[in-house]
């Protein structure tokens, strides 16, 4: 492979924007062609990058000048862009979750695996510096025997509204912590018990509650709404604790250390994740596709396997199951 990661981003909504955006203005790669079906956003994001753009995956991913693409489509539509790009024999950067359920996730790695090529999946939490420390504070050697966890993860009801029935509350938040989770634990997830409201009529569960057993033996919490009203500062809120025999450690992201104060009230700005600084987006995303460029050219691993980020799914499938049912439910691998 030469020097230059020749990319083509698939999907140019929130995200997709972004991955445009640092795809174009990173010095080891080269944006060469951008996918959407709204005409409006290709115009948009064209302009803006340069890139050459198309209405259809297919006609993208058969460019012979193409080594990579990010895939940043709604979670439902994660497989055939996935599985077409391998057949092309395309290096995949796939946002979270890796699919929308577990049968469909593993079709997407049997896909990756039969034809041989990369597979890195968007667990932005993986590049957070918070987290990251996080989990070097989680170690055996500090942290002891884990005891328990606790991850909560709050944002607006306009972002369920946003999304309606195109995503959940569990595939579009809840795959941070569930993979975090497990990360940190060094254990996966084998029996879920949740429950749900749904009051706001956005389309998707208001609140989902739900307590988790580890292998390790370690018990946690999961707290995740987004009927928060929109005033919440910065959108979002999430926090993420470890207990253990010998220590604990936690992170709290309320705080991003940066307020605005007016006449109506406090606000903020974000300043990890994404913020764009001096004109170009820097930050945790900005890390992780950084990561993606570099060691698809040098041949290195990935920071997260994709069978790791396959573990995240059939959890996801199994809090959504016990949350319908209302009874707790085993994690089927």
């Amino acid at each position: 492979m030469s020097a230059i990661l020749r990319v083509g981003v698939i999907g140019l909504g929130f995200f997709g924007a972004r991955h445009a955006a640092i795809h174009a203005a990173h010095p080891s790669a080269r944006l060469v062609g951008i996918c959407d079906r709204d005409p409006e956003a290709l115009r948009a994001v064209g302009s803006r990058t340069g890139a050459r753009c198309f209405a259809d995956f297919h006609e993208l991913l058969a460019l012979p000048d193409l080594d990579a693409v990010s895939i940043c489509l709604p979670d439902r539509q994660h497989e055939a862009a996935a599985v077409a790009a391998a057949r092309a024999g395309k290096a995949i950067l796939l946002e979270k979750p890796l699919a929308h359920d577990t049968a469909a996730a593993k079709r997407i790695v049997a896909a990756v695996e039969a034809a041989g090529v990369r597979l890195m999946v968007g667990h932005i939490l993986r590049f957070d510096p918070r987290y990251v420390q996080l989990f070097h504070a989680s170690a055996p050697e500090r942290l002891g025997t884990p005891i328990h966890l606790r991850a909560k993860r709050n944002s607006t009801r306009a972002t369920a509204r946003r999304l309606g029935a195109a995503s959940s509350i569990l595939f579009y938040m809840g795959v941070h912590d569930v993979d975090a989770m497990q990360w940190l634990a060094r254990s996966r997830i084998t029996r879920v018990y949740a429950q749900k409201c749904q009051t706001l009529g956005t389309g998707n569960e208001d609140v989902l509650y739900a307590v988790v057993n580890f292998e390790n033996g370690a018990i946690g919490s999961i707290d995740y709404s987004w009927a928060w009203p929109d005033g919440l500062m910065n959108g979002f809120r999430s926090a993420m604790e470890v207990v253990g025999t010998r220590s604990a450690a936690y992170v709290d992201t309320s705080d991003q250390g940066f307020y605005v104060v007016g006449q109506d009230g406090t606000s903020g700005g974000d300043t990890h994740l994404w913020p764009e600084i001096n004109g170009r987006i820097v930050g945790d995303l900005a890390d992780e596709l950084d990561h993606f460029i570099q060691a698809t050219l040098s041949g290195r691993p990935y920071l997260q396997h994709h069978q790791e980020a396959l573990d995240a799914v059939p959890v996801l499938d199994a809090l959504a199951e016990s949350a319908r049912s209302g009874q707790p439910v085993d994690v089927i691998r």
